[in-house]
């Protein structure tokens, strides 16, 4: 067995800065596109970092699991359901596809649902001191015995202590701690750290530009920095057509930037040729990726004669 993307979504509204709304109403969408109902998602899993008002606990995945009416009751029959946060920055979804393999590609559960996104806890839209767009994605994952899931994950980050990017400082908010958001300046360079994640991607899969050159193979790109795309594809010699980024509109969705990548491919049509779909993730201290295959290993590389293999 292995795991299967049957659908994706993200909500912008404008009428709301609560990410528990926003997260909501994209996996809402995401179930309602696939005709799933809430009664049959095994596992909910929050990668979204910054949320209303600073909440701490309940995790934020159980109340969007409550919001969603996955799995609230269990009786007879019904699918127990549990869910939980998994915060690692902008690479949260990343290791979110991984972990949710875990359960999906074994079989345990049929359906798993990821959730991501960001706001800032005073819920205030488009503040300059938050650098992150608003919004709310979600990915539906299934167990399946015809496609190839996801390849481990690979992931590059500092050798030494990262410094806090972003803190509450409860003496500078004394009462409004829970509405306080205090963002500094990142050192690094993401666009080396993403070209060194995505190389040691490609020699470890087995891939190569040509893949991307024939449309075999697609690059989901974040936008941590303006132009990030376009300079992602340079470096790393791969064609900018075959790498999918996001509407410079919409800024950065952090925490939600590969579900933003994977629905701009959907839209260019990249994805109905690709047989390897890199997720990427990054930020100016880390970044993450892992290949998605939609087809069995053996299926997505031309001409291989091995055994119908899952990967």
């Amino acid at each position: 067995m292995s795991t299967a993307i049957v659908s994706a979504a993200v909500c912008t509204d404008a009428d709301t800065g609560s990410y528990f709304e926003l997260a909501e109403r994209a996996g809402r969408a995401c179930l309602e596109q696939a005709g799933v109902s809430p009664d049959r998602i095994g596992l909910v899993i929050n990668a979204g970092v910054f949320r209303d008002k600073n909440i701490a606990e309940p995790a934020v995945a159980a109340l969007i699991q409550k919001r969603l009416e996955v799995g609230l009751e269990y009786k007879t029959g019904r699918v127990p359901a549990f869910s939980f946060d998994l915060m690692n920055g902008s690479t949260g979804v990343v290791h979110a596809l991984m972990a949710a393999q875990c359960f999906t590609g074994t079989g345990e559960l049929e359906y798993a649902l990821i959730v991501a996104g960001d706001t800032h806890p005073s819920m205030e839209r488009d503040r300059e001191d938050f650098p992150y767009s608003a919004s709310g994605a979600a990915l539906l994952l299934r167990s399946s015995d015809s496609a190839g899931g996801f390849s481990r994950v690979y992931a590059a980050q500092p050798d030494s202590a990262v410094a806090p990017t972003a803190w509450v400082s409860l003496q500078e908010a004394g009462t409004a701690g829970r509405t306080a958001l205090t963002i500094s300046a990142a050192d690094g360079d993401p666009l080396a750290t993403a070209a060194e994640v995505v190389q040691a991607l490609l020699a470890g899969e087995d891939l190569d530009t040509n893949d991307f050159a024939t449309g075999r193979a697609v690059l989901l790109a974040p936008n941590p920095e303006p132009g990030f795309r376009e300079r992602l594809a340079y470096r790393l010699g791969i064609t900018s057509a075959a790498v999918a980024g996001i509407d410079p509109v919409v800024g950065d969705p952090y925490s939600a930037a590969p579900v933003h990548s994977y629905l701009s491919a959907a839209d260019q049509g990249l994805l109905d040729t690709a047989r390897a779909v890199v997720f990427l993730a990054a930020d100016h201290t880390s970044a993450a990726a892992l290949v998605y295959r939609p087809l069995p290993l053996a299926l997505a590389v031309p001409g291989s004669t091995d055994a119908l293999q899952i990967h």
